[in-house]
C-alpha cells in the first residue's frame, strides 16, 4: 500500500507540475449559488411579512373594517410594495412581484404559494398551492379565531329545612332554624376560541419549510433552488429555472375599493369607505395638505377643502420624501401651478395635474431649476390636463427619469429648458397650436427615439435641439427654419434621420450646422427651397454627414451647389424626373449622384 501511495503522489505532482489548474469557474459557480441563496432569504422574509399582512387584511374584511391610505414602497427606483392603513387594524407591509431566484441550467426552484380562501362555513382557511392545509390531525387550519361560547350558570341549590320545637315541660328552648342551602356555583364560562394560526416559512438547506406552531415543529417542501441540468450531446447548457412569485401578485385600486390579488388567483376587496375626505397614497403629501388646507382641524383633507385651494405656493418645494401627488387632480380650483412649486422635489416619482390648469409658470431667468418641476429627478409619470395652454421656462427642467410626455393639442408656448437635460425622454410629439418653442427646450434630450414638430410653430428660439437624437420629422411653418438668434434650428443636434412636410416649404441657410450625425434625408413634396449650405456641415468644416437623400417633389425645388455636402452618396428622385433634376441649377453640381426612386412601391 505504501508503494501505491507513492505512486499515485508522483502521478499527481506531475499533473499539477504539467498544468495549471483553473479553478474560477467553480468560485464563479459558487458566487452563483450564494446569490440565489441571498435573493432566496429575501424572498422568504418579505413572504412571512406578507402572510401576517394576509391575516390582518382577512381580519379587517371579517371586522367590516376600511382602508384609509395606501403608500407604495420605493427601492432602487422601483416600486416593490405598499403599506397600508385601515381606520381600526394596525397597518401592514406587503411586497409584490419580487421573483425568486432562478434554477441554474435545470428545473425550476419551489416557491410555495400561501393563500386563504372562504369555507363553505363562511371561516377563511389558510391553502398551500391551491389547497388547503392541514395540521396533523387532517383538519383545516383557520386564518382568522372564532370565539368560544359561555358555559351556562349553575342552578341554586336548596335551603336547608327548619329545626323542630323543643317539648312542653318548663318551657324548653326552641329548635334552631335549620341553616339555608348554599347556592350552586356558577358555571366557569367557555375559553376564547384560539385565534387564527399564522404559517411560517424557512429556507434551509436549499428547500423550503413550513410550520404551523410557531417554529417548533417543521414540514419540508419543495426545493428552493434549481437543479443543475446536464449539459445537451452539442455541450449546451439547460434552460435557467423559471422565477419564483411572491404571495401578492398586484394591489389595484379604484374610487370605491381596494383590490387585493393573490398569485394563487384569489381575489380580496376592501372598501374605502369614506366619502367625504380624500385618501392620500402618500402620507407625507397627506401631513402637508393637512398642515395647510384643512381649515376644520380634524386631521383630514376633505375633497370640498381642496376644491377651494387656489395656490399651492411653495407648500412642497425642495421636499424630499414625497414620492406620489395623485390626489392634487382634486384641487380643482388651481388654475397655474406656480414656479418651483415642486422644485428639488427629487423622490417625487408621479403626480396629476388638476383639469383646470392652463398654467406651468416660468421660472427665474437664468435658473432653470426654478421652474415647476425643476430638478425632480425621480419624476417618471406625469399626466398634464388638456386645457394646459402653456409649459413654462424650466418646467421640467432635468427630470432626468422622465421618459414619456404627452403635450396636449391646446398648448401654444414650450419656454425656454422646458424640457432640458430630460434625457431619458423617449419621444415627444408637438401638437399643431404650438407657436414658439423657446431657446435648448429640448436640449440633452440624449435618449430620444422620435421628435414629431407640429405645422404651427412659428419662432424657434436657440439651439432648441441640442444634442437631441432619434428621428426627426418637422412640419413647422417656419420658412427658414432659423432660430431667433439666426442660427440653424437643428445646429448642434444629433438625429439620424430627418423627414420635413406639412407646411415645411423651406430648408434655411446652415439649418443643419455642426452635425454630423443625419445619414437619411427625406424631403416631401411641400419643400420648394433649398438654401445655402442647408445640409452641410458648415462652411468651415465640409466634412460631410448625408449619405441618402430622397426628393418627392417632380418639380426640382430651388437650390444652390452648397445645400448638400460634395460627400452625398445618392440623391433619389422620382420617376421620369432624373433628366429634369440633372439639368436644374443647383442640382447640376450633383447629377452624378441622382438616381430615380419609385416612391409609389416602395418604402424609405
Amino acid at each position: 500500500m505504501k508503494r501505491l501511495f507513492t505512486l499515485a503522489t508522483l502521478v499527481v505532482a506531475m499533473v499539477l507540475s504539467s498544468c495549471e489548474f483553473d479553478d474560477s469557474e467553480i468560485w464563479d459557480k459558487l458566487k452563483d449559488h450564494e446569490k440565489r441563496i441571498t435573493a432566496l432569504e429575501e424572498l422568504c422574509k418579505q413572504m412571512n411579512t406578507n402572510i401576517t399582512s394576509l391575516q390582518t387584511i382577512v381580519n379587517a374584511l371579517e371586522k367590516h373594517d376600511y382602508i384609509t391610505n395606501i403608500s407604495p414602497i420605493r427601492k432602487d427606483g422601483e416600486d416593490i410594495g405598499y403599506t397600508i392603513t385601515f381606520a381600526y387594524s394596525n397597518p401592514i407591509t406587503i411586497y409584490h412581484g419580487q421573483d425568486g431566484a432562478d434554477g441554474k441550467d435545470g428545473q425550476d426552484g419551489y416557491t410555495p404559494k400561501i393563500g386563504v380562501k372562504k369555507d363553505s362555513d363562511g371561516i377563511y382557511y389558510w391553502t398551500l398551492d391551491g389547497e388547503w392545509l392541514l395540521d396533523s390531525n387532517g383538519n383545516k387550519i383557520k386564518a382568522v379565531g372564532v370565539d368560544g361560547k359561555d358555559g351556562q350558570d349553575g342552578t341554586d341549590g336548596k335551603d336547608g329545612q327548619d329545626g323542630q320545637d323543643g317539648s312542653n315541660g318548663t318551657n324548653g328552648a326552641d329548635g334552631k332554624d335549620g341553616a339555608d342551602g348554599e347556592n350552586g356555583r356558577d358555571g366557569q364560562d367557555g375559553k376564547d376560541g384560539a385565534d387564527g394560526i399564522t404559517p411560517r416559512l424557512k429556507i434551509e438547506n436549499d428547500y423550503w419549510y413550513v410550520s404551523y406552531d410557531e417554529g417548533a415543529t417543521w414540514i419540508k417542501l419543495g426545493k428552493a433552488t434549481g437543479e443543475d441540468g446536464a449539459d445537451g450531446s452539442d455541450g449546451m447548457d439547460g434552460v435557467d429555472g423559471a422565477d419564483g412569485d411572491n404571495i401578492f401578485s398586484s394591489v389595484t385600486q379604484d374610487d370605491e375599493y381596494v383590490y387585493f390579488n393573490l398569485a394563487d388567483g384569489t381575489m380580496i376587496t376592501l372598501p374605502k369607505h369614506d366619502k367625504e375626505n380624500i385618501q392620500f397614497e402618500d402620507l407625507n403629501v397627506k401631513a402637508i395638505c393637512c398642515k395647510n388646507w384643512d381649515t376644520n382641524n380634524d386631521g383630514e383633507l376633505s375633497y370640498t377643502e381642496a376644491a377651494a385651494v387656489k395656490t399651492i405656493g411653495t407648500a412642497f418645494q425642495g421636499n424630499t420624501n414625497i414620492i406620489a401627488f395623485t390626489e392634487l387632480k382634486y384641487f380643482t380650483g388651481l388654475t397655474k401651478i406656480p414656479r418651483g412649486a415642486f422644485k428639488d422635489c427629487s423622490a417625487l416619482w408621479k403626480i396629476t395635474i388638476p383639469e383646470g390648469v392652463t398654467s406651468l409658470e416660468d421660472g427665474i431667468s437664468g435658473t432653470p431649476a426654478s421652474g415647476c418641476f425643476g430638478n425632480c429627478t425621480s419624476l417618471t409619470n406625469i399626466s398634464l390636463p388638456a386645457k394646459l395652454i402653456r409649459i413654462g421656462l424650466g418646467a421640467f427642467y432635468n427630470c432626468n427619469s422622465l421618459q414619456n410626455i404627452t403635450i396636449p393639442d391646446a398648448a401654444t408656448y414650450i419656454g425656454k429648458d422646458a424640457f432640458r437635460n430630460c434625457t431619458a425622454l423617449l419621444g415627444v410629439t408637438i401638437p399643431d397650436n404650438v407657436a414658439i418653442i423657446g431657446d435648448g427646450a429640448f436640449a440633452g434630450c440624449t435618449g430620444l427615439k422620435y421628435m414629431h414638430i407640429g405645422e404651427g410653430v412659428s419662432e424657434f428660439g436657440y439651439d432648441p435641439f441640442s444634442n437631441c437624437t432619434g428621428e426627426l420629422i418637422c412640419n413647422s411653418s417656419v420658412r427658414d427654419l432659423t432660430s431667433s438668434s439666426g442660427s440653424g434650428v437643428f445646429s448642434d443636434s444629433a438625429f439620424t434621420k430627418a423627414t420635413f412636410g406639412g407646411r415645411c416649404t423651406k430648408i434655411g441657410s446652415s439649418a443643419f450646422e455642426s452635425v454630423e450625425t443625419i445619414t437619411t434625408v427625406i424631403l416631401e413634396k411641400s419643400v420648394v427651397i433649398l438654401s445655402s449650405n442647408a445640409f452641410n456641415y458648415g462652411n468651415v468644416y465640409n466634412t460631410g454627414f448625408i449619405d441618402y437623400v430622397y426628393c418627392k417633389s417632380p418639380t426640382p425645388p430651388q437650390g444652390n451647389s452648397t445645400m448638400f455636402d460634395s460627400s452625398v452618396q445618392k440623391i433619389y428622385v422620382p420617376i421620369g424626373c432624373g433628366a429634369t433634376y440633372k439639368a436644374a441649377s443647383g442640382w447640376k453640381t450633383f447629377s452624378s449622384k441622382i438616381e430615380e426612386f419609385d416612391f409609389d412601391n416602395n418604402t424609405i
